[in-house]
């Protein structure tokens, strides 16, 4: 067994990994492993894990799981232009092949990541699922969340809370105002295509209450993009801040998080979610409503929702794309010739409409 420190963060493992390779196995497959591993780095960037400051232990099966998806919705997107048959099954294989050897570099040969043997096999298996040409006539399954998925866990989010009579005030407000955050985070989610690090960065002061949007502030790319909520969203993001009562605290309300915690250690006091937080929230929600054992749900699947529906209604490449805030070189030149209008347009008239769901 190897000597390594057992604090290394996770550039730091990775940098230790590919000299390993080199002296293992070749210069060649270093480099090539590197840039499987440079998107696992944008990865964990973009869900609030920047690689740079985060040790290997946050690197859990459910992070690495999500990988799959988040990978295989880059390659399509930014690499194959949205044309899904274009997607390089070897490159594919090489990108999951290089993060499942990252893995057992890290669980076997250093001992810096302990995972429990049942779930390091699932998460090799789930890569190796990912490896393998996939049939070009459908979605993978564990990419696209079915219309009942996102059905079943939208009424668990809703379902009224069934606390005990003596149960404390204070108990009682903060899970009211989970439930009413989890109902507009889901709902926020489905019709805006955010990325859970774009929504968990909101602030009251981005939302735009002319068009029932926000202008999302340091997104991917480092750009400012505006996004639009649908009708039922944008009501449950309306009662949920109502009941907040945020006036009290003693910082510009416009400077406060639109969704935030309510767990006993931030008290009083107005503090942002972070993204594992809501992923967290997404597998209790997942979990009550009985789906676990169907589909792994995340706030990404969400996005991919929004991303599939958006493209079958318009038809539109380019549009979906902006309204996704995709920002590669491929495809800057086609948003110049897409208009905010046309966003706007399209986005109302796919989540636009009458809901007949309840008040909140």
């Amino acid at each position: 067994m190897m000597s390594v420190p057992t604090s290394e963060t996770i550039d730091e493992a990775m940098e230790r990994y590919l000299d390993y390779l080199k002296a293992s196995r070749s210069v060649a497959t270093s480099q090539t492993y590197g840039t499987g591993l440079n998107h696992l780095r944008a990865y964990l960037e973009e869900i609030g894990l920047p690689p740079g400051r985060c040790r290997v232990a946050v690197l859990t099966p459910g992070v690495i799981t999500d990988f799959v998806t988040w990978l295989y919705e880059y390659l399509v997107t930014e690499v194959a232009g949205g044309d899904e048959r274009r997607v390089s099954e070897a490159t594919k294989a090489t990108y999951f092949a290089a993060v499942s050897g990252f893995l057992d570099y890290l669980v076997v040969e250093t001992e810096q990541l302990a995972l429990a043997g049942t779930a390091h096999d699932a998460v090799r298996r789930a890569l190796a699922r990912a490896s393998r040409p996939k049939n070009r006539e459908k979605l993978p399954p564990d990419k696209l969340p079915s219309r009942e998925v996102v059905r079943m866990v939208q009424q668990e989010a809703r379902r009224p809370l069934d606390l005990p009579e003596d149960t404390p005030e204070g108990t009682r407000r903060r899970q009211t105002l989970i439930r009413l955050r989890d109902i507009a985070i889901i709902e926020a989610l489905l019709s805006s295509g955010m990325r859970v690090g774009e929504l968990v960065r909101l602030e009251r002061g981005h939302l735009l209450y002319e068009v029932q949007g926000a202008m999302v502030k340091y997104g991917k790319g480092g750009k400012d993009r505006e996004v639009l909520f649908s009708e039922q969203a944008w009501r449950a993001m309306q009662s949920y801040l109502k009941a907040r009562h945020d006036g009290s605290q003693n910082r510009p309300l416009a400077s406060l998080p639109v969704f935030s915690r309510h767990d006993r250690r931030a008290g009083g006091k107005v503090l942002a979610l972070s993204p594992r937080s809501v992923q967290n929230r997404f597998v209790e929600l997942a979990s009550r409503a009985g789906i676990l054992e169907r589909f792994h749900l995340t706030p990404h699947t969400l996005r991919h929702y929004f991303a599939t529906e958006f493209l079958s209604e318009t038809g539109d490449l380019a549009l979906t794309q902006y309204a996704l805030g995709h920002a590669s070189p491929a495809t800057t030149r086609i948003y110049a010739k897409t208009k905010r209008e046309d966003y706007r347009r399209a986005h109302d008239r796919v989540f636009g409409g009458e809901t007949d769901e309840p008040d909140f």
